[in-house]
């Protein structure tokens, strides 16, 4: 167990580096750097229980000092509750309207991991996942047919202007209930650049209504297909996150706001609504995009 100072050490580096937004290299350490820690922790464990077996006089200080080390250092694993981006303090400058049109649930969506689950994954950081609800059920007659959700085909429009740069069609369906192994993260995806070094990736549509091609030039409120349940997607439910890659999985989340929409009554010109989930109901923010010609949309 005299190894597991080194342990903690590691890990203190590691988290310090994190901590100071090191771009790449952080990626790169948020994927590696806890899972050969646990595996090197793993090693000492085992080691030192084989070690405690061929003691004959008992346990001694140091088999004590190393299993309260292992201790710390499963506590201190907290520390990657959400990835520190680079790019947090920096958010975008685009103005991004609502991919639906209508009253939208916020299942996930917002700064913290209790009402938003992306926050540590390094590209979807500050990911929003969408869909429709009545009475927090975000679907009727027990939800067991896709038809049977509300958000089920409803329209996806652009959320900002910009260049398609990437536009996937004819993955099927998620089965409802079934096990997601294997699916494809987003299936039906479109990935639109709205400003150098920032793609916007909206996914899960339905098979088959994909409506904006590769190089093509959209313009927000403009359709892009319809919702699904398409890749590893629990029920259907429009996902959109912006990071500054083409790359799925390899880039950094840059955080993101929408503009000019309605919350419980309310008028907000700039927010980013959170989600939440409590006893089987959605209870995040209910949110509706207001209509370009609305007066206060501009102000």
């Amino acid at each position: 167990m005299k190894g597991v100072p080194a342990l903690l050490g590691l890990q203190i580096l590691i988290v310090t580096l994190l901590r100071l937004r090191p771009g790449w290299l952080g990626l790169w350490l948020w994927y590696l750097g806890p899972s050969l820690l646990v595996i090197l922790a793993g090693v000492l464990l085992i080691g030192s229980l084989r070690s405690a077996r061929q003691w004959r006089h008992g346990v001694n200080t140091w088999h004590i000092a190393g299993y309260l080390g292992l201790v710390v250092f499963i506590v201190s694993l907290r520390a990657y509750g959400s990835y520190p981006s680079s790019h947090d303090g920096s958010p975008s400058a685009v103005e991004f309207r609502l991919p639906l049109d209508g009253p939208v649930t916020v299942a996930w969506g917002g700064e913290t991991s209790d009402v938003n689950y992306h926050v540590f994954l390094p590209d979807q950081r500050w990911a929003y996942d969408l869909l429709v609800t009545e009475g927090g059920r975000s679907a009727a007659d027990g939800g067991t047919r896709l038809e049977d959700h509300h958000a089920w085909n409803l329209p996806v429009r652009a959320p900002a202007d910009g260049v398609v740069r990437r536009s996937v069609d004819g993955e099927p369906e998620a089965v409802l209930g079934a096990p997601r192994w294997g699916l494809a993260g987003l299936g039906n995806h479109v990935v639109i650049q709205v400003a150098p070094d920032e793609f916007l990736f909206i996914g899960h549509f339905r098979r088959g209504t994909v409506a904006a091609a590769v190089g093509e030039r959209v313009t927000a409120g403009q359709l892009l297909g319809r919702v699904g349940n398409s890749g590893n997607s629990s029920e259907p439910h429009i996902h959109v996150h912006l990071q500054d890659t083409l790359r799925p999985y390899f880039g950094e989340a840059v955080p993101f706001y929408f503009s000019a929409y309605e919350q419980d009554g309310r008028f907000v010109d700039r927010g980013m609504p959170e989600g939440g989930r409590l006893g089987g109901r959605y209870v995040g923010q209910r949110v509706q995009q207001r209509r370009p010609d609305d007066p206060r949309a501009g102000t």
